[in-house]
């Protein structure tokens, strides 16, 4: 008997939680779910609080309960959300709404820029090159000289202490961590691996941004805009299709153009008399040679 009724309250529980996180959802303007899996707790811990501080509403939770949420909403976007969720069975969802709209892109691009790293592991890919500074350290003279050299890191000694003589990049950016690496890593302190919330999912109410979307750099769609605007205007000029960007140039090719035909049909105007008189002035000399007059 009273196993059943903690199972009553747990379920209970469950059951205000799936309602309250339905009332923050409803309540939401932007729905952004990330996968934070493997992040560890301190790097998430750091996360959270850059976040919060930029007015973010910050929680993670089941994916069970966020899917039984979901599901209460009469939206086929969410319903899209959902089929993502069940796809990913590594996963710790957070969810991260802002107080105010955000352009999706802009969400995740304040997610790139607010990584932190942790230590590099065996088996890690370096998204960059990684360098030991120079400078003065606290490692002591002995056996690690030996692995110093190894990675080409000239050194000296003052004071009973090595001294990194010149920056040094000791593995490239693509490079697969060794354990000889990490260990050389761990003496100078150095976090090379960047940690970052992976955003699964934006939803505006209007469009579901999934990763492959948002995972494109901002740059690149600024660019890839600026090009087709640039290509839109170009074939409106070509095809004479006035628009407020390019009127200015369509007059001045209609000037140019009837200018030009008003010479060649022999038209005069004010635009084009001293064409005219040179022309024929040019052919009247001409004529005068040819009947040797």
């Amino acid at each position: 008997m009273i196993q059943l009724e903690y199972y009553k309250m747990v379920s209970q529980q469950k059951v205000i939680y799936i309602n309250n996180l339905y009332d923050t959802l409803s309540k939401s303007k932007i729905i952004g779910i990330a996968n934070v899996m493997d992040i560890p707790t301190s790097s998430l811990q750091e996360i959270r609080k850059k976040l919060k501080s930029m007015g973010f509403y910050i929680k993670v939770v089941k994916k069970n309960l966020l899917i039984k949420a979901l599901e209460r909403f009469n939206d086929e976007k969410l319903k899209q959300i959902i089929d993502i969720l069940e796809k990913e069975k590594r996963i710790t969802i957070m969810l991260i709404l802002p107080k105010e709209e955000i352009n999706p892109f802009l969400l995740n691009k304040i997610l790139e820029e607010n990584k932190s790293y942790r230590s590099a592991r065996v088996g890690d890919i370096l998204e960059e090159d990684v360098v030991i500074k120079a400078g003065p350290t606290n490692l002591t003279p002995g056996p690690v000289l030996t692995e110093l050299k190894k990675y080409n890191i000239k050194t000296k000694v003052e004071g009973g202490k090595i001294v990194v003589a010149e920056d040094t990049v000791v593995a490239k950016k693509g490079q697969v961590v060794d354990e000889g690496l990490v260990s050389l890593l761990q003496k100078f302190n150095i976090t090379p691996i960047p940690v970052r919330v992976k955003l699964l999912a934006v939803y505006d109410g209007k469009v579901l941004y999934t990763y492959d979307i948002l995972s494109i750099p901002l740059e690149t769609y600024l660019e890839q805009l600026k090009t087709g605007i640039r290509k839109a205007l170009s074939l409106s000029i070509q095809i004479a299709y006035p628009i407020k960007e390019n009127i200015n140039v369509l007059l001045r090719n209609t000037y140019q153009n009837t200018v030009k035909l008003s010479i060649k049909v022999g038209i005069p105007s004010k635009e084009n008399i001293d064409v005219l008189l040179k022309r024929a002035y040019s052919i009247a000399n001409k004529l005068k040679e040819k009947l040797n007059i």
